[in-house]
């Protein structure tokens, strides 16, 4: 299957940035599924569950609280305001 390149950043910093086979997303509209040769799109995310499967298949699951959807010249990036895995605790605030 076909990867494109991802990232997905928050405040906190880079979340992902590697290859990817799909990220859905929560919008104002319901879920976006991205895939490989997707035309140039960008959209507001809403707060709930996206899904993230990695170049290998492995899908991962993270909750994702607002933001901004894009994809440009097969560059796909979500900016959001807070995105954290299932399963992963919160950071350690001292570094």
């Amino acid at each position: 299957m076909n990867t494109f390149h991802l990232q997905i950043v928050t405040p906190d910093g880079l979340m992902y940035d590697g290859q990817a086979r799909k990220i859905v997303v929560r919008t104002a509209e319901g879920d976006a599924c991205i895939l490989s040769g997707h035309a140039d799109y960008v959209t507001p995310a809403a707060a709930g569950q996206s899904r993230v499967t990695d170049e290998n298949g492995a899908e991962k699951t993270a909750w994702c609280q607002d933001g901004l959807l894009s994809v440009k010249k097969g560059l796909v990036r979500l900016a959001a305001d807070e995105f954290e895995w299932q399963g992963q605790t919160e950071r350690n605030s001292e570094g």
